[in-house]
Formats: structure tokens, C-alpha cells, sequence
């Protein structure tokens, strides 16, 4: 079975918005599951995601406190990996970068 979470050093999609903000997704390819594998790889794809957020070319690119991380889920993750995405939703606050789970 495939990892949900794949090429941890690459953003999965970037959208700009009209409003001059800019969505970067994650997209889940299977359930996260309650296992400390499974945190691992949504904290490191996180950690990626931010470093681009505060890289000097995307900074001068797209401007600094605009953006959005999305993660897209097809199934809803296990309860403490929805906890842990509140945590880090809450600590990402701090820098003016909103988290957000969505399942479709």
C-alpha cells in the first residue's frame, strides 16, 4: 500500500486566489491512520510546505502572510490525527498561516 502522503519535499498544488492569496493542498492518496508513521509524514509535509511559505523566491513571488495550506482527504482522518492538526493549526496561527482539513 502506497504512503497517504507522498513526495514530502514537493508542494502537491498551488492555487492564487483573486484576492492576491495563495492555497497551497496536500493531497491524502489513503487514510491517516492514529500511528506515529503516519504523524511523521504530516508533520515533515507540513515542514515543507512552510519552508516554501518562508523561502526569499516565494516570499518575493506571492508576498508574506498570504498564504493557505489545505489538506484534502477522500476519508477522514483517525481522531488523533485530527487533534494533532488542530495543534499544529494553532501554532501555525502564530505566523499567519491557516491550516485546513477538508474531506471530500
Amino acid at each position: 500500500m502506497d504512503d497517504p502522503i507522498e513526495n514530502l519535499d514537493k508542494i502537491d498544488i498551488v492555487g492564487e486566489r483573486k484576492d492576491g492569496g495563495v492555497d497551497l493542498v496536500i493531497v491524502l492518496s489513503s487514510a491517516l491512520r492514529d500511528c506515529e508513521y503516519h504523524e511523521q509524514l504530516l508533520k515533515t509535509k507540513i515542514q515543507s510546505y512552510t519552508d516554501t511559505i518562508f523561502s526569499d523566491e516565494w516570499i518575493s513571488k506571492y508576498g508574506q502572510g498570504n498564504s493557505d495550506i489545505y489538506i484534502k482527504a477522500q476519508v477522514m482522518p483517525e481522531q488523533e490525527i485530527i487533534n494533532l492538526i488542530g495543534a499544529i493549526k494553532k501554532h501555525l496561527k502564530e505566523f499567519n498561516i491557516d491550516l485546513w482539513l477538508e474531506v471530500a
